[in-house]
């Protein structure tokens, strides 16, 4: 559906939505937009649910991470903005089901965009737009698939100036201790937890728990199931109100995957839990420790296709110091049962409810539009072709002969972009744009390197 169609689908309901919210006292509207990188892009506006659409500044899908920090790359080419087009405007409209109140601020709603081109065409590099048509896949096949995603992060004392200066490792973490599940890791936390919950609520987002990881200023949360794309939304929101919430506190939260040292306490994860239901009943519960068939399938298929798609949910530089089995990051293809140390890790307990798959590769840099959206496509072809499943992993992984994920983003990338899967599963245009993206983020770092003498160098070379 192009914009114009679009847009009258959604008119009645934006219209409704305008004057509710206009009468319950909402003033101001945080309109969001998702970049190549998996950031909201934002604008703050008094209220307005137009049916005109919002303009779009197409360089969101061709900005750099930090915008461009430390480097100075804020943009990568990339033929939806550039010189050569004078980067243009594209137009987005409000999806309805996205508005929400605030509970905790009541004058605020925000809300999150579908972009489209300003010929009216749909836009090929909106992530948002790419997780819709493969959600559309898979009910096509007559199931409903459900997400739901945990995020591992820090927490650190908030200090602007070595903020400014580039000095983060030199930030304090938030609170004493270095536990799993600790109640008492700082004097704030259940206080912090309880209004983080409580925020989520009000805007439809469950969060199943709060707790502390292992490492200081570690933390993870976790999302109740929601359908592909409402999965995705709920994981963005989260994770900007997170931030929002430590801001307001003096703290500042980050979701780089490692920022302690290779080998030392914990990196950041974001497990993606999946199941398929079909005429709401769960349709990959079996038994204990048995899947269905088109269970099997699907996880087949995700297997089959995880080579491929792994820049999606390892998209950056630092992504890749996450690798370590031993401290149940996966490095392999493979799967098993209540199995912590493979990428896919099947869990059939305690109700046929419960009954998924965790996909434990992608790390808390995630785009999670994308990510949600390579595990889809790939279990859906899994289901289309009917792929055979190949046995459980049973023994210690090291010791097994199964094929590796990539080691390093350009392997990543040149996996990526050289795949007729993700170009037929996400559309050529988006997956060239994509892959671009990652050899910016490659290139970047690489320039960094070359223009820095290393601490290594340093103490391995000054006195010898």
């Amino acid at each position: 559906m192009e914009f114009e169609d679009k847009a009258a689908a959604y008119a009645p309901q934006l219209e409704a939505l305008q004057a509710k919210l206009a009468a319950d006292g909402v003033e101001f509207i945080e309109v969001h937009t998702v970049d190549t990188s998996g950031a909201f892009r934002s604008k703050i506006a008094p209220l307005k649910l137009s049916t005109y659409g919002e303009s779009i500044n197409a360089i969101l899908y061709c900005v750099t991470h930090g915008d461009g920090q430390p480097m100075g790359d804020v943009a990568f080419a990339s033929p939806s903005a550039n010189e050569e087009n004078g980067f243009p405007n594209i137009k987005g409209i409000i999806d309805p089901e996205t508005v929400v109140r605030h509970g905790w601020k009541p004058k605020f709603a925000s809300a999150i965009t579908r972009s489209y081109m300003l010929d009216g065409a749909v836009c090929p590099y909106d992530p948002r737009g790419v997780l819709a048509k493969v959600e559309e896949r898979a009910n096509a096949l007559g199931y409903e698939a459900r997400f739901a995603l945990e995020y591992e992060f820090g927490i650190f004392h908030a200090d602007h100036d070595l903020m400014r200066a580039g000095r983060y490792r030199e930030l304090k973490p938030w609170g004493h201790s270095l536990i799993n599940y600790d109640l008492v890791r700082s004097g704030e936390y259940q206080d912090f937890a309880a209004e983080f919950i409580t925020r989520m609520k009000s805007i439809g987002i469950g969060v199943a728990s709060l707790v502390t990881e292992y490492g200081f200023g570690m933390y993870e949360y976790a999302l109740t199931p929601k359908t592909a794309l409402q999965a995705a939304d709920d994981a963005m929101r989260a994770k900007l109100h997170l931030r929002e919430l430590c801001a307001e506190r003096g703290l500042v939260a980050t979701f780089m995957t490692r920022f302690q040292p290779p080998g030392k306490e914990s990196a950041c994860g974001a497990h993606h839990h999946v199941s398929l239901w079909r005429d709401g009943k769960p349709a990959f519960a079996a038994a204990p420790n048995k899947l269905t068939p088109v269970a099997e399938k699907f996880l087949a298929g995700v297997l089959n296709r995880m080579q491929e798609t792994h820049l999606l949910f390892r998209p950056t530089v630092n992504s890749y110091r996450r690798f370590d089995r031993g401290a149940w990051s996966p490095e392999d293809v493979a799967w098993g049962f209540e199995n912590r140390t493979a990428p896919i890790r099947a869990i059939t307990t305690p109700n046929d409810g419960a009954c998924r798959l965790e996909h434990r590769a992608p790390g808390a840099d995630i785009n999670p539009y994308l990510s949600i959206a390579a595990i889809l496509a790939a279990g859906c072809e899994g289901i289309e072709k009917d792929l055979p499943l190949e046995a459980p992993a049973t023994s210690n992984l090291a010791n097994l002969d199964k094929p590796k994920l990539p080691r390093t983003l350009n392997a990543s990338i040149e996996a990526f972009a050289a795949s007729d899967f993700c170009a037929e599963a996400f559309g050529e245009a988006f997956r060239d744009n994509y892959a671009e993206s990652r050899r910016a983020e490659q290139a970047a770092f690489d320039a960094w390197q070359a223009s820095h003498i290393t601490d290594f160098e340093w103490q391995r070379y000054f006195v010898s």
